[in-house]
């Protein structure tokens, strides 16, 4: 499989036909618990402003919300767990956990008001060729399906991830490890 189209998300030129697919470490960085990389958010929340001032659509898949609450969930576990003996489950009983689950739905409500829902079209995917590909290149099965859902759909995936160069789709990042000189230039989405 060849690689993806990897482009800086600071230099992005953006058109309303545009169509974007946030993945959730973004959406951790923008919408999520307090002591992340906030240096880093800075980039995507201008990009993202300047997708809503073009009203570009905006995409969130399940895989994505899932993703987004049980990593928020578990970086609030881990500030929370008095000892090393505390479970996951013990801190979802505790009552200390509604007040996180409240700020945790928040936070979902949020993203399903910017986006809208997508997923893979599963009846269409070989997931023959997915388990194929799992096998042998050690990837993360819901990496690919976002990956699919993106080329499927004809979206740009919005990642901090690096795990997605290895897709044939078009990502725009902050990661200064994924980004190439020669990707450093202003770039047109609908050109993919």
């Amino acid at each position: 499989m060849s690689s993806a189209h990897v482009f800086p998300i600071k230099w992005l030129k953006i058109k309303s036909s545009d169509a974007f697919l946030i993945d959730a470490n973004v959406w951790l960085l923008l919408n999520g618990p307090p002591g992340l990389k906030r240096d880093i958010a800075a980039e995507y929340s201008s990009a993202l402003g300047k997708m809503h001032a073009a009203r570009c659509k905006l995409f969130v898949d399940v895989l994505v919300l899932s993703e987004f609450v049980n990593r928020y969930s578990r970086y609030r576990f881990d500030i929370w767990k008095p000892t090393e003996e505390v479970t996951f489950k013990d801190f979802r009983s505790s009552t200390d956990y509604p007040a996180v689950a409240k700020d945790i739905a928040d936070a979902v409500r949020g993203i399903l008001r910017m986006c809208q829902l997508v997923g893979p079209d599963l009846e269409s995917i070989d997931l023959e060729a997915l388990l194929r590909d799992f096998e042998e290149n050690r990837r993360d099965f819901n990496d690919q399906l976002l990956a699919e859902t993106c080329r499927s759909k004809d979206l740009t995936l919005i990642t901090h991830d690096g795990d997605f160069m290895g897709y044939e789709i078009t990502v725009l990042t902050a990661n200064p490890l994924m980004l190439k000189p020669e990707n450093e230039s202003a770039i047109d989405t609908t050109s993919h």
